[in-house]
């Protein structure tokens, strides 16, 4: 999904190097690399300052398969227990921005929502959960990545599912490219505002760079008595 923006990245350092471009090489794929790294910083800044729309980062994918797991991988869960149950794997998503990351998790209509927890909080809530006799269906990620660099999740007090539906901010979001069935990462004609900011940014970082290292040496005039 990054390709376009690399592609004008490269272009606008290829034409602010006006003749010295000849000499470069820029790797697609490990600029890809860092156009994900800066848009997290980009993201980041513009949080901070509380001028950062969070619906405009959110991204669904509405076929995540559920399978079932043993227990024992379920870090809250009691130890030792082997009962399988439902599970999934989704991209890891931005936890900067906590509960507000995850925006919808339940049935593929998106008529059932589930209560999300996260990490540590959900050991407390966990208890306070069942001590009211909840039954509403709940969710609980485990934030460290699998490996398959990938966030677990359990559900319980569920039906028996196939697929469910996620909306959020994710990390990485070439990791959704894999699912063939989401939002907001189709190409788009124009760039957002964050993509232009990485655009620039990369941009002015690369020409600096490739003119340093082309800068001509000057001789060493320095004498040593």
């Amino acid at each position: 999904m990054y390709s376009k923006l690399a592609s004008a990245i490269i272009n606008d350092v290829y034409s602010g190097l006006a003749g010295l471009h000849q000499n470069i090489s820029i790797s697609e794929e490990q600029l890809e690399d860092e156009i994900v790294a800066m848009r997290l910083q980009v993201i980041k800044e513009y949080q901070l300052k509380g001028i950062l729309p969070l619906n405009d980062l959110l991204m669904a994918i509405n076929c995540v398969p559920v399978d079932c797991k043993d227990l024992e991988r379920c870090p809250i869960c009691k130890p030792g227990l082997k009962t399988p149950n439902a599970h999934f794997e989704i991209p890891q998503i931005l936890n900067d921005f906590g509960a507000s990351a995850i925006a919808y998790i339940g049935s593929v209509d998106r008529q059932n929502s589930f209560t999300v927890y996260v990490s540590s909080d959900f050991t407390n809530q966990y208890q306070q959960y069942r001590k009211r006799g909840q039954t509403h269906p709940y969710v609980f990620i485990d934030p460290v990545p699998n490996e398959h660099n990938m966030y677990d999740g359990y559900i319980f007090n569920a039906p028996l599912l196939k697929m469910i539906s996620i909306v959020a901010i994710f990390k990485d979001p070439r990791q959704l490219e894999d699912y063939g069935c989401c939002e907001g990462i189709e190409e788009r004609e124009n760039f957002t505002f964050i993509d232009n900011e990485v655009k620039n940014r990369l941009t002015d970082l690369k020409i600096k760079y490739y003119r340093q290292l082309h800068m001509p040496k000057l001789p060493n005039t320095q004498e040593y008595v």
